[in-house]
């Protein structure tokens, strides 16, 4: 039986089947889908729980032996199979067949796997496990979902918020479950009222490192060009890796690419910042616009020579200070001019 992840809860409620079968690529929402199984099972009596990692050349032939022990200690277990590579190989399928066969009935079985393909899905051992269990497709969240994903992780949280402030948090997070899961309980304890507001979620979000580099790119499309070096400074004495602020800048400045073509293609302001994913929120729209209007599209693509320069130094394959590039791109895009010395 398949099961969406927000089902799970409502099938718990009517008791545990012998299998379940969690998989996908996006690493906490698998955790958080497995953890719900796992604590009704712990309610249930299951507090005998092992964990088996299938690495290398794993033993198989422990699963036959589980199916003929009872164990000792509880009068449920919980047996969690973690199987990274979506693919048990061909003698773990043919093990877990067998155990399908006559699953033992004081013990619930846990897969908590990584992506599974289409082809894999087809196989028997899959097919089996589905048919006597609840098979779990951890489905990832792209960006034009996320705002609303963010929307009813908040409800859940007792959070009322807007969907402007949803898509704020969004744009910082640049599509990072984790990310966004740590915002929303930070705002939790900041919010005890439970309604969030604009200038609490900016003030949340200040505190981070990551953040701040979005707070650089926000300094540099408005043109503050006064702020740029001090905050460059300032990221960069406080130990920040200049990658991660990098991403973020990178992140912004291909999405203002991406408009400055379509502009020059002949689009709408208003249109081109309502179809970007995550939309560009109201209270920037101002500050995109005067960024637009700085330089050409030819401009803003020539960026893109200077953002590889920054990378390369980053990395360690040109011989410049990435710090130094860094700021040399944001003042330039800022709408200084500046002769490159590299």
């Amino acid at each position: 039986m398949r099961l969406r992840v927000d089902q799970i809860s409502g099938h718990l409620q009517q008791g545990l089947l012998p299998v379940y079968v969690v998989f996908g690529d996006e690493q906490m929402l698998v955790e958080e889908a497995s953890d719900l199984i796992r604590q009704h099972a712990r309610k249930l009596g299951a507090d005998d729980r092992q964990v088996w990692h299938v690495e290398g050349r794993f033993n198989w032939s422990e699963l036959q032996w589980q199916e003929q022990t009872m164990s000792l200690f509880a009068s449920q277990r919980l047996l969690e199979i973690r199987l990274p590579s979506g693919s048990p190989g061909k003698e773990g399928g043919e093990a877990l067949r067998r155990y399908i066969e006559n699953p033992p009935t004081d013990t619930t079985l846990l897969i908590i796997s990584g992506k599974i393909d289409a082809r894999s899905q087809k196989s028997k051992w899959f097919t089996e496990l589905d048919r006597i269990g609840v098979t779990v497709p951890i489905w990832p969240v792209d960006l034009v979902n996320l705002p609303r994903w963010i929307s009813q992780r908040m409800q859940q949280r007792g959070l009322k918020a807007t969907s402007q402030i949803a898509g704020l948090i969004a744009e910082r997070v640049e599509g990072n479950l984790f990310a966004a899961s740590q915002e929303i309980d930070k705002l939790e304890l900041l919010c005890t009222n439970g309604e969030v507001d604009e200038q609490t979620v900016l003030e949340s979000v200040a505190d981070n490192a990551r953040f701040e580099a979005f707070g650089l790119m926000d300094t540099v499309f408005s043109g503050q060009v006064a702020k740029i070096p001090r905050m460059i400074s300032r990221l960069k004495a406080e130990g920040v890796d200049i990658l991660s602020v990098f991403s973020a800048i990178s992140w912004g400045l291909h999405r203002a690419i991406d408009m400055a073509v379509q502009i020059d293609q002949g689009g709408r302001m208003e249109q081109i910042f309502a179809s970007q994913k995550p939309p560009i929120w109201d209270k920037h729209r101002p500050m995109m616009q005067q960024a637009l209007q700085r330089h050409n599209r030819q401009q803003w693509q020539g960026f893109l020579q200077q953002m590889a320069k920054i990378d390369q130094a980053a990395k360690g394959s040109l011989q410049a200070c990435p710090w130094s590039l860094l700021e040399q791109l944001c003042m330039h895009v800022a709408g200084v001019h500046i002769i490159s010395q590299h």
